[in-house]
């Protein structure tokens, strides 16, 4: 006679969970549906929408008070130089490597006053005048200002020696490539190089007027008095901008 197989002869594991299953023994509840995934994708879309924009603009916030900071460093670096040398950075220049002697620049040994000294004069839109100033402003490389602020000076072996423009060895500025004289930069955060503006009597104002690109019309005037010098970035439009990042005391 055969024999008859009951459930009973495979009794079940205690306490195991009778639940029902899908095709290959996954269960129901684990599995996730088209629409469901669709759903999921659609939700972060939304927050990425949200969430990007905000992280653009803090970081540009950033890098525009980044400037300013930088700016307002230049400035002060170049008034503490005036107070330590007698001269404004960039208006002496080395005359002779091999005894350190240094010579005022051919541009400011004609000139007996000053009514500014002004670097990195590209943008033709930025126009100057000093009130009561009788002179032009002198306009000169940035790359002579940090030349002045460098610490060290020609290479003399396997060491550098002191710069003849800055024989204290003092600390201005965290500059880029300050071993080489020609390359030493100080960048703004998009890689461009400051203006800087020196020389101005405290006593008078100083104004500048910034002129839209392929326009006669005036953007804006900035008026500045009782500082003797200041810097500003063009920000991240370059020659273009007429929102420069000015150094702290100046306002546009």
């Amino acid at each position: 006679m055969r024999a008859t197989l009951h459930s009973a002869a495979f009794p079940t594991r205690a306490g195991a969970p009778n639940r029902p299953c899908g095709r290959r023994g996954v269960p129901r509840s684990a599995a996730f549906t088209v629409l469901e995934l669709l759903i999921v994708v659609g939700v972060l879309s939304i927050l990425l929408s949200i969430v990007l924009p905000t992280i653009k603009s803090v970081r540009a916030s950033a890098l525009r008070n980044r400037a300013k900071v930088q700016a307002t460093a230049l400035a002060q670096a170049a008034i503490r130089y005036k107070n330590e040398y007698g001269f404004w950075p960039g208006q002496l220049q080395v005359k002779s490597a091999a005894d350190d002697t240094v010579e005022l620049r051919e541009a400011f040994k004609s000139s007996t006053w000053l009514s500014a000294i002004i670097s990195r004069y590209e943008n033709t839109a930025f126009t100057v005048t000093t009130q009561g100033g009788s002179t032009a402003p002198v306009y000169i490389d940035e790359n002579w200002a940090y030349q002045s602020f460098r610490r060290i000076g020609e290479k003399s072996g396997e060491t550098y020696r002191t710069n003849p423009l800055n024989p204290k060895g003092i600390h201005f500025l965290d500059l880029a490539n300050e071993s080489d004289t020609e390359e030493v930069r100080y960048p703004d955060p998009w890689g461009r190089e400051f203006i800087l503006v020196m020389g101005l009597n405290p006593r008078s104002t100083f104004t500048h007027t910034v002129i839209a690109q392929n326009s006669g019309t005036a953007a804006h005037t900035v008026s500045v008095s009782n500082t003797i010098a200041f810097a500003f970035s063009y920000g991240p439009d370059g020659l273009q901008s007429t929102n420069y990042i000015y150094s702290a005391g100046v306002t546009p």
